[in-house]
Protein backbone atom coordinates (compact mmCIF):
# COMPACT_ATOMS: atom_id res chain seq x y z
CA UNK A 1 0.00 0.00 0.00
CA UNK A 2 1.63 3.44 -0.86
CA UNK A 3 1.42 5.80 1.86
CA UNK A 4 -0.93 8.79 1.84
CA UNK A 5 -1.73 11.99 3.36
CA UNK A 6 -5.28 13.15 4.80
CA UNK A 7 -6.25 16.34 6.20
CA UNK A 8 -8.68 18.62 7.62
CA UNK A 9 -9.09 23.07 7.52
CA UNK A 10 -11.12 25.00 8.96
CA UNK A 11 -12.08 28.27 7.88
CA UNK A 12 -13.97 30.55 10.30
CA UNK A 13 -14.85 33.96 10.67
CA UNK A 14 -12.62 35.87 13.62
CA UNK A 15 -14.04 37.61 16.48
CA UNK A 16 -13.08 40.75 15.69
CA UNK A 17 -13.86 40.50 11.98
CA UNK A 18 -16.23 43.41 10.65
CA UNK A 19 -18.11 40.99 8.14
CA UNK A 20 -21.73 40.77 7.27
CA UNK A 21 -18.50 37.39 9.14
CA UNK A 22 -21.31 64.72 24.87
CA UNK A 23 -22.88 72.30 32.50
CA UNK A 24 -24.46 74.84 30.01
CA UNK A 25 -22.02 77.49 28.29
CA UNK A 26 -23.97 80.30 28.87
CA UNK A 27 -21.71 83.45 29.71
CA UNK A 28 -21.28 83.58 32.98
CA UNK A 29 -20.88 87.21 33.19
CA UNK A 30 -24.13 87.22 31.16
CA UNK A 31 -25.84 85.60 33.81
CA UNK A 32 -24.36 87.89 37.04
CA UNK A 33 -25.23 90.64 34.67
CA UNK A 34 -29.03 88.78 34.89
CA UNK A 35 -28.75 89.08 38.45
CA UNK A 36 -27.58 92.26 38.71
CA UNK A 37 -30.47 93.74 37.09
CA UNK A 38 -32.84 91.24 38.72
CA UNK A 39 -31.55 92.91 41.84
CA UNK A 40 -31.86 96.52 40.51
CA UNK A 41 -35.57 96.25 39.96
CA UNK A 42 -36.06 95.07 43.49
CA UNK A 43 -34.18 97.54 44.76
CA UNK A 44 -35.72 100.48 42.59
CA UNK A 45 -39.42 99.13 43.79
CA UNK A 46 -37.53 99.73 47.29
CA UNK A 47 -36.45 103.43 46.26
CA UNK A 48 -39.96 104.48 45.61
CA UNK A 49 -41.61 103.14 48.34
CA UNK A 50 -38.78 104.66 50.54
CA UNK A 51 -39.23 108.26 48.61
CA UNK A 52 -42.79 108.18 49.46
CA UNK A 53 -42.06 107.86 53.06
CA UNK A 54 -38.78 108.88 53.77
CA UNK A 55 -37.24 110.40 51.10
CA UNK A 56 -33.95 107.62 51.08
CA UNK A 57 -33.51 107.77 47.24
CA UNK A 58 -30.41 109.06 47.00
CA UNK A 59 -28.56 106.75 49.03
CA UNK A 60 -30.51 103.42 47.79
CA UNK A 61 -29.75 105.02 43.86
CA UNK A 62 -26.01 105.30 45.03
CA UNK A 63 -26.44 101.64 45.91
CA UNK A 64 -27.83 100.15 43.19
CA UNK A 65 -25.06 102.13 40.92
CA UNK A 66 -22.89 99.72 43.34
CA UNK A 67 -24.67 96.56 42.29
CA UNK A 68 -24.61 96.92 38.66
CA UNK A 69 -21.00 97.87 38.85
CA UNK A 70 -20.60 94.50 39.91
CA UNK A 71 -20.08 92.71 36.48
CA UNK A 72 -16.86 94.83 35.94
CA UNK A 73 -15.02 93.26 39.29
CA UNK A 74 -16.50 89.32 38.18
CA UNK A 75 -13.46 86.75 38.58
CA UNK A 76 -13.00 85.00 35.45
CA UNK A 77 -10.17 83.39 33.15
CA UNK A 78 -8.53 84.93 30.17
CA UNK A 79 -6.13 82.62 27.69
CA UNK A 80 -2.07 83.16 28.04
CA UNK A 81 -1.42 81.76 24.13
CA UNK A 82 -3.43 80.28 21.31
CA UNK A 83 -2.35 76.75 19.62
CA UNK A 84 -2.70 75.29 17.21
CA UNK A 85 -5.65 73.27 15.42
CA UNK A 86 -5.43 69.88 16.34
CA UNK A 87 -6.05 67.07 13.46
CA UNK A 88 -7.54 64.00 14.36
CA UNK A 89 -8.21 62.18 10.86
CA UNK A 90 -9.76 58.83 10.72
CA UNK A 91 -9.54 55.79 8.55
CA UNK A 92 -10.20 56.31 4.40
CA UNK A 93 -12.90 53.72 5.00
CA UNK A 94 -14.99 52.98 7.88
CA UNK A 95 -16.86 49.76 7.44
CA UNK A 96 -20.67 49.89 9.73
CA UNK A 97 -21.41 45.81 10.29
CA UNK A 98 -24.42 45.04 9.66
CA UNK A 99 -25.79 43.81 13.31
CA UNK A 100 -24.18 47.25 15.01
CA UNK A 101 -26.62 48.70 18.15
CA UNK A 102 -27.24 52.26 18.02
CA UNK A 103 -24.38 53.47 20.79
CA UNK A 104 -21.88 51.57 19.13
CA UNK A 105 -18.66 52.84 18.75
CA UNK A 106 -17.42 52.54 15.16
CA UNK A 107 -14.15 54.22 15.08
CA UNK A 108 -12.17 56.04 17.35
CA UNK A 109 -8.94 57.99 17.29
CA UNK A 110 -6.98 59.73 19.79
CA UNK A 111 -4.39 62.44 18.97
CA UNK A 112 -1.67 64.41 21.97
CA UNK A 113 -2.89 68.26 21.43
CA UNK A 114 0.55 70.02 20.36
CA UNK A 115 2.11 72.08 22.85
CA UNK A 116 0.29 71.08 25.41
CA UNK A 117 2.54 69.68 27.59
CA UNK A 118 3.99 69.34 31.05
CA UNK A 119 4.38 72.87 32.39
CA UNK A 120 2.59 74.96 30.03
CA UNK A 121 0.62 77.67 31.90
CA UNK A 122 -2.23 77.88 29.11
CA UNK A 123 -4.46 80.71 31.21
CA UNK A 124 -4.84 83.35 34.08
CA UNK A 125 -8.18 83.50 36.28
CA UNK A 126 -9.04 86.69 38.65
CA UNK A 127 -10.19 84.75 41.67
CA UNK A 128 -11.50 82.01 39.91
CA UNK A 129 -13.52 81.13 36.65
CA UNK A 130 -13.96 77.92 34.46
CA UNK A 131 -12.58 76.47 30.98
CA UNK A 132 -15.42 74.25 29.17
CA UNK A 133 -14.06 71.49 26.42
CA UNK A 134 -17.24 72.05 24.01
CA UNK A 135 -19.03 71.93 20.80
CA UNK A 136 -19.56 75.13 20.83
CA UNK A 137 -19.95 78.32 22.87
CA UNK A 138 -23.68 77.64 22.88
CA UNK A 139 -26.46 75.33 24.40
CA UNK A 140 -25.14 72.26 25.14
CA UNK A 141 -25.73 69.20 22.12
CA UNK A 142 -28.73 67.17 22.47
CA UNK A 143 -27.10 63.50 24.30
CA UNK A 144 -23.82 65.45 23.51
CA UNK A 145 -23.85 63.11 20.47
CA UNK A 146 -21.71 65.86 17.84
CA UNK A 147 -23.70 65.06 13.80
CA UNK A 148 -22.24 64.20 10.89
CA UNK A 149 -22.93 64.39 7.20
CA UNK A 150 -23.41 60.63 7.39
CA UNK A 151 -26.96 59.69 8.34
CA UNK A 152 -26.81 57.03 11.26
CA UNK A 153 -23.93 58.19 12.73
CA UNK A 154 -22.78 60.99 14.98
CA UNK A 155 -19.42 61.46 16.96
CA UNK A 156 -18.13 62.25 20.68
CA UNK A 157 -15.22 63.67 21.68
CA UNK A 158 -13.36 63.66 25.21
CA UNK A 159 -9.99 65.11 26.43
CA UNK A 160 -7.47 63.00 28.97
CA UNK A 161 -4.25 63.83 30.47
CA UNK A 162 -3.11 67.26 31.32
CA UNK A 163 -3.47 66.52 35.19
CA UNK A 164 -7.11 66.96 35.19
CA UNK A 165 -7.36 63.46 36.88
CA UNK A 166 -10.29 61.69 34.61
CA UNK A 167 -11.63 61.78 31.22
CA UNK A 168 -13.96 65.35 30.22
CA UNK A 169 -16.60 64.64 28.14
CA UNK A 170 -17.97 67.03 25.58
CA UNK A 171 -19.91 70.20 26.71
CA UNK A 172 -18.31 70.05 30.46
CA UNK A 173 -17.47 72.90 32.22
CA UNK A 174 -14.28 73.00 34.60
CA UNK A 175 -13.86 74.81 37.71
CA UNK A 176 -10.51 76.96 37.64
CA UNK A 177 -9.94 76.42 41.05
CA UNK A 178 -9.81 72.65 40.61
CA UNK A 179 -7.24 72.22 37.58
CA UNK A 180 -3.43 71.83 38.28
CA UNK A 181 -2.18 75.51 38.98
CA UNK A 182 -4.95 76.39 40.60
CA UNK A 183 -7.23 79.87 39.47
CA UNK A 184 -4.41 82.06 39.41
CA UNK A 185 -2.18 80.02 37.06
CA UNK A 186 -4.17 76.83 35.60
CA UNK A 187 -1.31 74.97 33.81
CA UNK A 188 -0.83 71.46 32.34
CA UNK A 189 1.17 68.84 34.04
CA UNK A 190 1.60 66.44 31.27
CA UNK A 191 0.64 65.52 27.74
CA UNK A 192 -3.35 66.37 26.66
CA UNK A 193 -5.13 64.39 24.50
CA UNK A 194 -8.36 64.03 22.61
CA UNK A 195 -9.94 61.31 21.50
CA UNK A 196 -12.69 61.31 18.60
CA UNK A 197 -15.47 58.77 18.63
CA UNK A 198 -17.94 57.89 15.43
CA UNK A 199 -20.86 56.65 16.77
CA UNK A 200 -24.15 54.69 15.46
CA UNK A 201 -27.22 56.83 16.18
CA UNK A 202 -29.69 54.89 13.53
CA UNK A 203 -30.02 53.14 10.28
CA UNK A 204 -26.70 54.44 8.46
CA UNK A 205 -26.88 55.62 5.45
CA UNK A 206 -22.93 55.05 3.33
CA UNK A 207 -21.63 58.37 2.41
CA UNK A 208 -18.56 61.03 2.67
CA UNK A 209 -17.70 62.38 6.32
CA UNK A 210 -17.78 65.70 7.74
CA UNK A 211 -18.42 67.17 10.86
CA UNK A 212 -21.56 69.51 11.91
CA UNK A 213 -22.60 70.04 8.35
CA UNK A 214 -24.88 71.97 9.61
CA UNK A 215 -27.29 73.44 12.96
CA UNK A 216 -24.92 73.35 16.81
CA UNK A 217 -21.15 73.42 16.43
CA UNK A 218 -18.24 74.61 13.36
CA UNK A 219 -18.62 72.94 10.23
CA UNK A 220 -15.31 70.13 10.50
CA UNK A 221 -14.82 70.82 14.05
CA UNK A 222 -14.72 68.30 16.88
CA UNK A 223 -14.56 70.86 19.44
CA UNK A 224 -12.77 73.55 21.23
CA UNK A 225 -11.38 74.19 24.86
CA UNK A 226 -12.73 77.77 25.96
CA UNK A 227 -10.87 79.49 28.28
CA UNK A 228 -13.10 81.55 30.33
CA UNK A 229 -16.81 83.11 30.14
CA UNK A 230 -15.87 85.21 26.68
CA UNK A 231 -15.58 82.21 25.00
CA UNK A 232 -11.48 82.30 23.79
CA UNK A 233 -10.77 79.73 22.67
CA UNK A 234 -7.24 77.82 23.43
CA UNK A 235 -7.24 75.44 20.40
CA UNK A 236 -9.78 73.52 18.05
CA UNK A 237 -9.81 70.07 17.16
CA UNK A 238 -11.17 69.26 13.36
CA UNK A 239 -11.68 66.68 11.06
CA UNK A 240 -10.85 66.71 7.31
CA UNK A 241 -14.03 66.67 5.69
CA UNK A 242 -14.13 64.06 2.94
CA UNK A 243 -11.27 62.80 3.86
CA UNK A 244 -13.07 59.51 5.12
CA UNK A 245 -16.43 57.80 4.13
CA UNK A 246 -18.65 55.44 5.52
CA UNK A 247 -19.87 52.63 4.37
CA UNK A 248 -23.00 49.92 5.53
CA UNK A 249 -22.08 46.14 5.65
CA UNK A 250 -24.74 44.91 2.60
CA UNK A 251 -24.37 41.43 3.52
CA UNK A 252 -24.21 38.75 6.37
CA UNK A 253 -21.73 35.75 6.35
CA UNK A 254 -24.41 32.49 5.92
CA UNK A 255 -21.10 30.25 6.59
CA UNK A 256 -19.35 31.91 9.58
CA UNK A 257 -17.61 28.47 10.49
CA UNK A 258 -16.66 25.97 7.30
CA UNK A 259 -15.29 22.76 8.05
CA UNK A 260 -13.28 21.35 4.98
CA UNK A 261 -12.38 17.51 4.97
CA UNK A 262 -9.66 17.24 2.22
CA UNK A 263 -9.81 13.69 0.54
CA UNK A 264 -6.43 11.62 1.16
CA UNK A 265 -3.45 11.89 -1.65
CA UNK A 266 -1.12 9.87 -2.06
CA UNK A 267 2.34 10.71 -1.70
CA UNK A 268 2.90 9.20 -5.51
CA UNK A 269 0.80 12.50 -6.81
CA UNK A 270 3.55 14.50 -5.32
CA UNK A 271 6.27 14.43 -7.71
CA UNK A 272 8.67 17.71 -6.02
CA UNK A 273 8.72 21.27 -4.78
CA UNK A 274 5.42 22.93 -5.97
CA UNK A 275 3.49 20.27 -6.68
CA UNK A 276 0.41 19.88 -6.38
CA UNK A 277 -2.58 17.28 -5.67
CA UNK A 278 -6.11 16.08 -4.79
CA UNK A 279 -8.52 19.09 -5.13
CA UNK A 280 -11.30 19.74 -2.95
CA UNK A 281 -14.34 22.14 -3.21
CA UNK A 282 -16.16 24.21 -0.73
CA UNK A 283 -17.91 27.21 -0.22
CA UNK A 284 -18.70 30.87 1.46
CA UNK A 285 -22.33 31.83 1.89
CA UNK A 286 -23.82 35.37 1.80
CA UNK A 287 -27.39 36.44 2.06
CA UNK A 288 -27.11 40.45 0.84
CA UNK A 289 -29.93 42.73 1.44
CA UNK A 290 -28.61 45.89 0.02
CA UNK A 291 -27.36 45.36 -3.65
CA UNK A 292 -24.73 47.43 -5.29
CA UNK A 293 -21.74 47.52 -2.72
CA UNK A 294 -18.43 45.89 -4.00
CA UNK A 295 -17.62 42.36 -2.01
CA UNK A 296 -13.89 41.87 -0.80
CA UNK A 297 -12.77 39.00 0.80
CA UNK A 298 -8.98 38.62 2.60
CA UNK A 299 -8.02 35.32 3.47
CA UNK A 300 -5.45 35.01 6.85
CA UNK A 301 -3.28 32.48 7.99
CA UNK A 302 -4.23 31.59 11.72
CA UNK A 303 -1.40 29.65 12.54
CA UNK A 304 1.11 32.97 10.90
CA UNK A 305 -1.09 36.07 9.96
CA UNK A 306 1.68 38.01 8.81
CA UNK A 307 1.88 35.31 6.08
CA UNK A 308 1.15 36.93 2.61
CA UNK A 309 2.42 34.12 0.70
CA UNK A 310 -0.29 31.51 -1.18
CA UNK A 311 0.94 28.53 0.97
CA UNK A 312 -1.25 28.12 4.55
CA UNK A 313 0.75 26.67 7.35
CA UNK A 314 0.56 23.44 9.21
CA UNK A 315 -1.16 23.18 12.68
CA UNK A 316 1.42 21.69 15.03
CA UNK A 317 -0.92 18.87 15.92
CA UNK A 318 0.03 17.81 11.95
CA UNK A 319 2.01 14.82 11.45
CA UNK A 320 2.85 15.12 7.98
CA UNK A 321 5.87 16.34 6.73
CA UNK A 322 7.08 18.64 3.62
CA UNK A 323 3.31 19.77 2.42
CA UNK A 324 1.03 22.76 2.96
CA UNK A 325 -2.57 23.80 2.11
CA UNK A 326 -3.39 26.20 -0.75
CA UNK A 327 -6.32 27.37 -1.19
CA UNK A 328 -7.73 28.08 -5.18
CA UNK A 329 -10.09 30.82 -6.51
CA UNK A 330 -11.29 29.98 -10.21
CA UNK A 331 -8.24 27.66 -10.08
CA UNK A 332 -6.23 30.62 -9.08
CA UNK A 333 -4.27 30.16 -5.58
CA UNK A 334 -5.18 32.64 -2.80
CA UNK A 335 -2.26 34.83 -1.54
CA UNK A 336 -2.93 35.42 2.11
CA UNK A 337 -3.19 38.77 4.05
CA UNK A 338 -3.55 40.68 7.55
CA UNK A 339 -7.37 40.16 9.51
CA UNK A 340 -8.56 43.90 8.00
CA UNK A 341 -11.33 44.92 6.21
CA UNK A 342 -9.71 47.97 5.26
CA UNK A 343 -9.99 49.30 1.51
CA UNK A 344 -7.03 47.97 -0.12
CA UNK A 345 -5.35 45.54 2.27
CA UNK A 346 -3.16 43.44 1.69
CA UNK A 347 -4.37 40.48 -0.31
CA UNK A 348 -7.48 41.51 -0.60
CA UNK A 349 -9.52 40.60 -3.70
CA UNK A 350 -13.31 41.13 -5.03
CA UNK A 351 -15.92 38.75 -5.03
CA UNK A 352 -18.19 40.53 -6.83
CA UNK A 353 -20.84 42.54 -6.28
CA UNK A 354 -23.87 42.25 -4.51
CA UNK A 355 -27.44 41.42 -5.28
CA UNK A 356 -30.36 40.87 -3.69
CA UNK A 357 -30.52 37.62 -2.11
CA UNK A 358 -27.95 34.60 -1.61
CA UNK A 359 -24.30 34.59 -2.93
CA UNK A 360 -21.89 31.82 -3.08
CA UNK A 361 -18.05 32.08 -3.45
CA UNK A 362 -16.48 28.51 -4.79
CA UNK A 363 -13.33 27.84 -3.91
CA UNK A 364 -11.03 24.92 -3.42
CA UNK A 365 -7.97 23.44 -1.54
CA UNK A 366 -5.32 21.62 -2.04
CA UNK A 367 -2.28 20.04 -1.38
CA UNK A 368 1.19 21.49 -2.36
CA UNK A 369 4.87 20.29 -1.67
CA UNK A 370 7.05 22.42 0.25
CA UNK A 371 10.01 19.72 0.81
CA UNK A 372 12.34 17.33 -1.37
CA UNK A 373 10.97 14.61 0.68
CA UNK A 374 7.50 14.15 1.68
CA UNK A 375 6.26 12.16 5.00
CA UNK A 376 2.61 11.07 5.21
CA UNK A 377 0.70 11.20 7.99
CA UNK A 378 -2.76 14.05 9.18
CA UNK A 379 -2.61 17.52 7.55
CA UNK A 380 -4.45 20.30 9.88
CA UNK A 381 -4.72 24.02 9.19
CA UNK A 382 -7.05 27.28 9.59
CA UNK A 383 -7.39 29.90 7.90
CA UNK A 384 -10.20 32.94 8.39
CA UNK A 385 -11.54 34.83 5.81
CA UNK A 386 -12.69 38.91 6.27
CA UNK A 387 -15.38 40.37 4.09
CA UNK A 388 -15.04 44.36 3.06
CA UNK A 389 -18.08 45.74 1.51
CA UNK A 390 -17.38 49.10 -0.47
Amino acid sequence: MNPILSSDIEFRVPSNCRTAGKVNLVSQGMDIMNFASGMASKLSRFVVAACRGKGLLGLLVACVALLLGGPEAYADCSRTKTLPDVVAQFPSTINVPRDAVNGAVLATVTVPVAGATAGMNYATCSGGGSLYWAITAGPIVANRIGSTSVSGVGYTSSLSGGGFGSSIGMDSQLDAATVPGGPSSPTFTSQLYVTVNLVKTGPVTPGALSLNPSGPGVGGRVGTLFIGGSGQGLFNVVVSSGASSVTAAACTVTTPSTNVVLAQANTRALTGIGSTAVETPFSIGLNCAVPGSRIFITLTDSADPTNVSNQLSLKSSSTANGVKLQVLNAGTPVNFGPDSSMAGNTNQWQVGTATAGTIIIPLTVRYIQTAASVRPGTVSAVATFTMSYQ
